[in-house]
């Protein structure tokens, strides 16, 4: 059986946007990923938030849970607002 989430509307998803590359830079620890949005949306679905996909690009980021919460600095720069994660 399928699990079925919760779908915020307000969070951007990868059928919002449209870009060939999704890339993902942290100037804290100089991260940078880059990865095609077809390979994204196979692994993922369309439907994935990028708040998601952050989480997963950025899985092993000692900043990502620290006691005082998320203080992971990666974003996405196809998104014009900064975090995915709405900070």
């Amino acid at each position: 059986m399928r699990r079925t989430r919760l779908v915020d509307d307000a969070m951007p998803t990868l059928k919002d946007h449209k870009v060939p590359v999704v890339e993902l830079i942290c100037l804290l620890c100089d991260r940078h990923s880059a990865l095609e949005r077809k390979t994204l949306v196979k692994a993922f679905g369309a439907s994935v938030t990028f708040a998601e996909i952050r989480r997963r690009m950025a899985m092993g980021c000692e900043r990502m849970q620290t006691t005082k919460g998320d203080k992971c600095g990666a974003y996405f720069p196809c998104l014009s607002h900064g975090l995915a994660d709405g900070s």
